[in-house]
């Protein structure tokens, strides 16, 4: 047997069996996938504000967590739900320049599939020139930011000034989401003239106990496993989970998916306290092993 088959074939040895747990497909993946987004009593309390802000045409919207509360895949939830909508044009940038506002512009017009110029007020004649189009058409362009705590202040000067387009009836012709870690609400207090264009804030905490039990719950759903079936998770596993994570919904999915692949290397069926507690005694580095 050659070496690339020997390979494959130990792939295969050690590729998870998730039909074992009755599921389709992994359930606690860390990648930012709106199909797993659980709406905890924040998220909805986000999305409820940031929907109506952006379909009414208020302007900019701003949602601050800190890392693993889900911010990626609120930015992915949005770009998908608005790039299906004929009335709208959404753009996602999930890591801006640094530091350049045109470098910026130019990044945001290449997501429009617009012309990238090299100075910045062609730039923004491009911008209003798309604005003009889309607005013939009904369609209102969205700009979503992810990691927008880096932004500088003339990179918010800049999209101060997309915000201050207007459409023919006199509205703002661009809506903006912002997500980014709480320092996103401090360096705001640099960019005066933008932060008073924000018409809703919203926070992301880490979940109490009782969403950490449903987010693992919606995820397995998700996934495909029938609720009919008796309990992955026992209800006593659910506190030590909570306690190593702390209710981060990035580190629960991280944890869950570790303890996973455990219980299909035991040969188990169930997740239980002295499961969960055994693992974390013995897989302290499993996050490091991770990475």
């Amino acid at each position: 047997m050659n070496v690339t088959g020997q390979f494959e074939l130990n792939f295969e040895q050690y590729k998870p069996d998730w039909d074992k747990l009755g599921v389709v497909v992994p359930p606690f993946t860390i990648e930012a996938d709106p199909r797993f987004m659980y709406l905890s009593t924040e998220t909805r309390r986000a999305l409820s504000k940031v929907s109506y802000m952006v379909e009414a045409g208020q302007g900019a919207s701003v949602v601050v967590g800190e890392i693993g509360t889900g911010k990626t895949t609120l930015a992915s939830w949005f770009h998908s739900r608005y790039d299906r909508r004929p009335d709208f044009a959404a753009a996602k940038i999930d890591e801006s320049p640094k530091k350049s506002g045109l470098l910026l512009l130019r990044r945001i017009a290449a997501e429009f599939g617009l012309r990238t110029r090299r100075a910045t007020e062609d730039q923004l004649n491009e911008f209003r020139a798309f604005l003009v189009e889309q607005s013939e058409k009904g369609i209102l362009p969205l700009i979503i930011i992810d990691e927008a705590h880096e932004l500088s202040v003339e990179q918010f000067v800049e999209l101060r000034r997309l915000l201050n387009f207007r459409d023919p009836r006199g509205g703002k012709a661009f809506q903006l989401i912002l997500l980014g870690r709480p320092e996103l609400d401090i360096n705001l207090r640099d960019a005066p003239d933008f932060n008073d264009r924000v018409a809703t804030r919203s926070s992301l905490d880490p979940l109490t106990p009782d969403d950490t039990r449903s987010l693992i719950e919606y995820r397995l759903l998700a996934a495909g496993r029938d609720s009919k079936q008796r309990p992955l998770f026992t209800d006593d596993a659910i506190l030590p989970i909570w306690r190593e994570t702390r209710g981060y919904p990035r580190s629960i999915c991280l944890l869950c998916l570790h303890l996973c692949l455990e219980l299909l290397a035991q040969g188990g069926t169930q997740i239980d306290e002295p499961f969960v507690e055994a693992f974390l005694e013995k897989h302290q580095q499993y996050r490091r092993a991770a990475g």
